[in-house]
């Protein structure tokens, strides 16, 4: 009976994708949703067919490194994973469902946090990637000891790979783990404004840091009990500035693996952990150091995480944000260019988004100040009206703004004359609309 369910689930599966594909909708997430309900265990299935399964979880950075795992252990292994951040328990069988094998070399998916209990019931993970912990939609998870207890409690017998720089994850006690952090660089700071951590895990004092490279990630000790970063197996290392992004060299302690002078394309602190994490798993996977280096300077983010795009001889620039840390970094990234520029913020309070949208006054809209070459703002999204009012309780001076229609008038944007980048910062609803937007834009305009 329980084989039968399975396979009517798959089959009403293949129909729904099948169905969505014809109008031209993505199925990343229907197909899993009917067939689940049909078979709750299809999930065990993807466990037997997989000879090794890795899972990432944590607030921010699972669909990057998701997508750099792939691309460093693709090629001659079959590998099934959900690429397009689809990230609970109905993506993970969508996945499944529109890639069908017999079998797999590799399963490699990020989870939501959320997700975690249904998805590690039936999925046993060989190797789980921890990203961070930050506060992301309080509404969904609450605070932070429920996101770190959700994803420390379902590591079971896998391999943890930890980010060693979160005192919060940092502070797991089980005994398959190794860590990775990242070295103090350029970008380090002393002192840091968007704190959502600031107290010892182990006796709750407050913790003194070296410096911070993301939030409350960074070189940390607690001057009370001693609890600090401990030992990190990999790291990145010798961080230097690049014009398009950063050259570092990456460390194994484990093994004595130095690969250096990475280039790595992407802008930002937080996707240098990303990346370290990445490599973490390539290395533990076999991944050979030539391929590794070569794969990491040909990566390409699709997915709206500093995704780059062009309209109408325009540099487009789309970054998904959706928590403080989110923000705050992807307005330090923008400070970086001295170009003429335009930014656009839409934020909505969909479901998927977070009905609490307060996390916009605890990110560090300041940054907004230091930012060259601001030639337009616009807001856009169910919830324009606070994000202007944010901004406009910042340092910034915000005298000249539009309201804007993003579904029906992001064009006016890319008519602008005197700037050569439109940064675009949306909420989760509206990333994969924009997207479909640009992309339309840049066929009509060129």
């Amino acid at each position: 009976m329980q084989k039968i369910r399975l396979y009517v689930a798959i089959l009403l599966g293949i129909l729904v994708k099948f169905t969505l594909k014809l109008f031209g909708k993505d199925a990343t997430s229907a197909p899993g949703k009917i067939a689940l309900k049909i078979c709750p265990s299809i999930i065990k299935e993807i466990d037997k067919r997989s000879k090794l399964k890795i899972l990432i979880s944590g607030t921010n950075g699972k669909t990057t490194i998701n997508n750099i795992i792939n691309w460093l252990i693709a090629g001659d292994k079959v590998v099934l994973s959900n690429l397009k951040g689809s990230n609970m328990a109905n993506g993970i069988v969508s996945a499944f469902i529109n890639n069908l094998r017999s079998s797999y070399d590799i399963a490699c998916f990020e989870v939501d946090e959320g997700s975690l209990p249904v998805v590690t019931r039936y999925l046993k993970p060989d190797i789980f990637v921890t990203t961070n912990v930050f506060r992301d939609q309080l509404d969904r998870y609450g605070e932070l000891d429920r996101v770190k207890e959700l994803i420390l409690s379902h590591i079971g017998q896998a391999l943890a790979i930890i980010n060693a720089d979160d005192p919060n994850l940092a502070s797991f006690s089980g005994e398959k783990k190794v860590f990775y952090s990242v070295d103090e660089n350029v970008l380090s700071r002393r002192t840091n404004v968007t704190l959502d951590s600031r107290f010892c895990p182990k006796c709750n004092a407050k913790l003194e840091y070296l410096f911070y490279n993301v939030g409350h990630l960074g070189k940390y000790k607690c001057l009370v009990c001693g609890y600090k970063n401990p030992e990190s197996r990999f790291v990145i290392t010798n961080i230097r500035e690049d014009s398009a992004g950063f050259v570092f060299d990456f460390f194994d302690r484990g093994t004595g693996i130095h690969i250096e002078n990475i280039k790595w394309e992407m802008g930002g602190i937080y996707n240098l952990y990303n990346v370290c994490a990445a490599i973490s798993v390539a290395i533990l996977t076999g991944v050979e150091e030539k391929r590794i280096k070569e794969r990491i300077e040909t990566f390409e983010n699709e997915l709206g995480r500093l995704e780059k795009k062009e309209v109408g001889g325009k540099k487009v620039i789309i970054s998904l944000v959706k928590n403080p840390i989110g923000m705050s970094e992807t307005l330090s990234v923008i400070s970086q260019d001295p170009d003429p520029k335009a930014i656009v913020f839409i934020l909505n309070d969909n479901a998927a988004d977070g009905k609490d949208v307060s996390w916009i006054w605890d990110a560090d809209f300041d940054i907004l100040y230091r930012i060259e070459n601001i030639k337009a703002l616009y807001f856009g999204g169910k919830r324009k009206e606070d994000m202007a009012l944010r901004v406009k309780y910042s340092e910034y001076m915000l005298s000249k703004f539009e309201f804007i229609d993003y579904k029906e008038e992001l064009d006016k944007v890319f008519e602008l004359k005197d700037i050569e980048k439109v940064y675009i910062l949306p909420t989760y609803t509206a990333l994969f609309e924009v997207k479909k937007i640009v992309d339309n834009l840049s066929k009509r305009m060129g």
